[in-house]
């Protein structure tokens, strides 16, 4: 496997300290830098605990959910791809499994050493390197995606400013994120504890994640009695679906990160096409998350 390990690279759209040119203020400017610094910091203690990708979690067709309905496995095949935020290597996997011909595998945390293991039997088809998506090496890629990444990156302009860079004309972006619209009873519950629970360590988390797991678990059975109940579709589709860890684990990656945001259909789409992407089209995925596709012009 191709491996490089480079922290804080210079790059056009970044400051010589490696901050996102895009912010201007500098009390602005130092917020975001910490904010994001100390979630990549999070991911690395998470993903450093959490490091097996099992059952529906890792499969082709968790996979073909979340990038549906634009494409399918099929539309990766025989394409160079990149993959920002890989954490554990799940996402890489899919796209290798889906007949990608070489996936660069982005990951500025700790977990990078994680990732490279977790894709050693492939590596002659992955680069791993130990960079934020901002310092994205331009490769003529034929496909970047960022699969629930860009809501935890407190400044993403210059993120995916770079995944414009980098793919070749007529490229693809394609991006999930959390949603606004569909997600308010999740928000009013998981907020309020995020306010704590973001400034405390894993280890706690975990504990927390396990107190909460057996309610969360209640809930989702609950929603297939009563169909009108908010986040049916995600409990029975998704949630329930994966083994209980991975459930666990999901409860873990929502109250662990420091930073998080919830993006309405407007807002998200705007983002997108600022920096020159067209085509934009959104899917609103089991009416609480965005899966946001853009292209390159030629």
């Amino acid at each position: 496997m191709s491996k490089q390990r480079e922290i804080g690279g210079s790059c056009s759209n970044s400051s010589p300290h490696g901050i996102p040119a895009s912010v201007s203020q500098p009390g602005i400017h130092d917020h975001l830098a910490l904010e994001r610094d100390k979630t990549i910091s999070d991911f690395g203690d998470q993903w450093t605990r959490h490091q097996k990708n099992t059952g529906r979690y890792a499969s082709l067709e968790q996979f073909e959910d979340i990038v549906a309905p634009f494409l399918s496995r099929t539309d990766f095949q025989h394409q160079r791809c990149a993959d920002i935020g890989s954490g554990t290597g799940r996402i890489v996997r899919m796209l290798i499994d889906a007949g990608a011909e070489h996936v660069t595998a982005i990951e500025p945390s700790r977990a990078y050493d994680v990732l490279v293991l977790n894709t050693a039997d492939v590596s002659d088809r992955v680069t791993c390197l130990n960079l934020r998506g901002d310092e994205l090496p331009p490769k003529d890629y034929g496909v970047v995606v960022s699969i629930g990444v860009i809501h935890h990156i407190p400044d993403p302009k210059p993120v995916l400013e770079a995944a414009f860079r980098g793919l070749k004309p007529d490229g693809t972006l394609l991006i999930w994120v959390y949603g606004h619209e569909g997600s308010q009873l999740y928000r009013s519950i998981f907020l309020p504890v995020r306010m704590i629970t973001r400034r405390l360590p894993v280890l706690i988390n975990e504990a927390i994640a396990a107190i909460i797991y057996p309610v969360t678990v209640a809930y989702g059975r609950l929603t297939a009695l009563i169909p009108f109940l908010p986040l049916r579709r995600y409990m029975q589709e998704v949630y329930l679906r994966f083994d209980p860890p991975v459930r666990r684990l999901v409860i873990l990656d929502q109250i662990n990160p420091q930073w998080a945001k919830y993006y309405d259909r407007e807002e998200i789409e705007t983002l997108v096409r600022s920096v020159g992407f067209v085509d934009v089209r959104l899917h609103h995925r089991h009416g609480y998350s965005w899966t946001v596709i853009g292209r390159k012009p030629e």
